[in-house]
């Protein structure tokens, strides 16, 4: 992890604009600039720390919980103009088992004093405003998830990640939604709290059912409405099972 010889520039970042200049200046002041590499750990698991580390190029960072097996689950990706910290800033750090942070790929990050974070948000009403907004989104996304992982096969689970991270392709490719490039099996076994023969097996089917097409460079899906109409049907059984 090096450090760079520049100024954060948290003010071009969206979540950041209209924050109290004075207050901006001096989180600034008080933040370091640091580039790590592709696959370098960002932050350790059971590390008590309060500071918010904002995404200014390049990332993502991913945030994993590890259990006390070993296994690991994905938490969180991070992208350019977002952040990860805020809670801990607020609350302190977090009991053990807390998450750690690697980078995905090669980016600079701005590391800012949990403090600083808090100063600027209470003096900022715009920028608390954002922070409830993203905050409460999380936790409906959690929810979301927790209630998957409860009630749905492992296919239904596999599915509804797949339709998270499915992205619209452009006319020229064919259109629909597609993942690129493609999670390896670990990953989305990792994402979904199954193991990876488990993934292997439910694409394959998938696959045969004519509803995915995975290649070496993408996972397309083929049958968006088949998908998101299977993930809904269980959701709709568990309930009725409840």
């Amino acid at each position: 992890m090096d450090k760079e010889r520049l100024a954060p520039g948290l003010g071009r970042l969206a979540f950041f604009r209209d924050a109290d200049a004075a207050t901006l200046a001096r989180a600034e002041a008080a933040s370091r600039v640091v580039q790590v590499a592709a696959g370098e750990l960002v932050l350790d698991f059971d590390c008590p720390s309060t500071e918010v580390r904002v995404v200014l190029r390049g990332g993502p960072l991913r945030v994993l919980m590890r259990s006390s097996g070993g296994r690991e689950k994905i938490v969180a990706e991070v992208g350019p103009g977002a952040f990860v910290g805020e809670l801990a800033a607020f609350a302190g750090p977090a009991v053990s088992p807390s998450a750690g942070i690697h980078a995905l790929h090669r980016a600079v990050i701005a590391v800012m004093p949990g403090d600083a974070f808090v100063e600027l948000i209470l003096a900022s009403p715009p920028l608390g405003r954002r922070l409830i907004a993203l905050l409460a989104e999380r936790v409906r996304s959690q929810n979301r998830r927790l209630l998957e992982y409860a009630v749905l096969p492992t296919r239904q689970r596999l599915c509804a990640e797949l339709l998270r991270l499915a992205r619209p392709r452009p006319p020229e490719a064919g259109g629909g939604l597609a993942i690129s490039p493609p999670p390896a099996r670990p990953e989305l076994a990792s994402r979904i709290g199954a193991r990876r023969e488990a993934v292997s097996r439910e694409l394959a089917d998938l696959v045969r059912l004519g509803r995915l097409r995975v290649g070496p460079r993408a996972i397309v899906l083929l049958d968006e409405a088949a998908i998101r109409a299977d993930v809904e049907a269980a959701m709709e059984a568990a309930k009725r099972l409840a």
